[in-house]
Parts: C-alpha cells; structure tokens; sequence
C-alpha cells in the first residue's frame, strides 16, 4: 500500500496554526450545514495550543458542535496531566458556553470499566447509539518523537491491538513504560471513521520520524503509519520547522 497522504507546508508554527484553523473552519461549517452538528476530536500536547487560539478567533456556531479528545490520560480533571483541563484553558474557555463537550475520564473502577460509560456519553452528546456511534466530522492527531499518534505507543504491552485497522473497538486502553498513566483512546477504526483527518506537528526531528514511517507499513514499530498507510481517509499533514 502506498502512502495515503496530502503535505501542507507552512513558514512559521503560527501561520501553519492559521491556515489548519480555516481548514477546521470550513469543515466545521460544512458540517453544521449538512447535518446540523459537527463533532470533533482534538489532540493534547503543546503543538495545538496556537491552533486553539486560532480557531478560537474564527466566526463557528459553537453551540452545534461537539468537542472531545483523541485520547486521554486517565486521570481526573484536577491532574496536572489531563488533556481535558489543557482542552478548557487552551480552548474551551475561549468559546461560547454552549460548546458541548465530551471528556474521556469517567470515575470508575479501572480504565476499562469506564469505556462503557464514556461511549454512552459520546452517544448521547451525538444523537447516536453505542452500537453505531456518530462518525466525527474532523480529527486531528499530534505525533510524539517515538512515532506514537493519539494513545497508540509503540512500547504499549498491547501495540497490535491499538494499531489493528479490524478492532470492533470504538475505545482501548493503553499502558506502556513511557505513558506516566493509564491512557483511554479512540480506536483506529474510530478515529479513520471521519470526513477529515489531519496530522499536526512541528519541528525537524519530527519531520524525520514522519519522513522515516512513510518508508515501511509496519505500525507497530511507528504507529503513526497507522494513519498513513490506510485507504479509509487522506490524512492532511501540517508541518513547519
């Protein structure tokens, strides 16, 4: 299989921020126009934090959207490691109260105790049901310097399972040396499930990582090549120095 890919190069992580959020923009709009609700899932880290802003500025019907994250630590809101707590300061706080969205921790027992009630949740927040969950409209994933993209880490003791194109899974869990904690993520085949992929990241090493995982399929190795060798979606790829 070839690489299934679309490169967007820009000057500055800035402008790059600016151009993927009026790509966000449109497809959110397109969306809420076609379906009157547009879901989306955004990633963690401190690349997107000048995308957050960006897309803050832009004019969306905010209260047609639904927001939730690719993967999650699970951990409560009040950690310091939660991506729902860097999603509300970074964007969340910017936008109209009426921006739903759909955190992945839920207090349980364990990790995988909690999937159940996660999806149910998702479920209700997009008029959908847990046995055909609403498709996202956009997702955009980050990329470590491991090759590791959404909670799929190439040291997770269950690697094959994160990076299988066929899982009936719509949530795994993860744990790895490298993770600090349990990790609760979308499934491959959930988050390929959407009109529009996109892949953010910055900087040359990444570059290379990225460059390296376009040369072999095996994703178990560099899980980001489960994003790029799949026919489902083209994955957008927005890059600068």
């Amino acid at each position: 299989m070839k690489p299934n890919f679309i490169w967007h190069e820009g000057a500055d992580p800035e402008s790059l921020a600016q151009n993927l959020a009026g790509e966000l923009t449109v497809q959110i709009s397109n969306a809420i126009a076609d379906n009157g609700l547009a879901v989306i899932a955004l990633s963690g880290g401190s690349t997107p934090k000048p995308l957050f802003k960006a897309l803050s500025d832009y004019e969306i019907d905010w209260s047609k959207v639904v927001v939730t994250l690719v993967d999650e630590r699970w951990v409560p809101e009040t950690h310091e490691l939660s991506n729902a707590a860097f999603m509300k300061r970074y964007l969340l706080d910017s936008l109209p109260d009426g921006v739903r969205f759909v955190p992945l921790y839920h207090e349980a027992g364990s990790v995988e105790e909690s999937l159940t009630s996660v999806l149910g949740a998702y479920c209700h927040a997009t008029h959908s049901s847990t046995d055909q969950p609403r498709a996202f409209d956009v997702v955009i994933l980050g990329m470590g310097g491991d090759g590791h993209t959404a909670s799929f880490f190439p040291d997770a003791n269950n690697v094959a399972e994160l990076v299988d194109p066929n899982t009936n899974a719509q949530l795994l869990t993860c744990v790895s040396p490298s993770t600090q904690v349990e990790r609760i993520t979308w499934s491959l085949p959930a988050l390929l499930n959407t009109r529009y992929l996109a892949l953010h990241f910055t900087g040359k090493n990444k570059k290379s990582v990225f460059e390296s995982a376009c040369e072999h399929e095996d994703a178990t190795v560099l899980p980001i090549r489960s994003a790029i060798f799949q026919n489902k979606v083209p994955l957008n790829v927005y890059y600068s120095d």
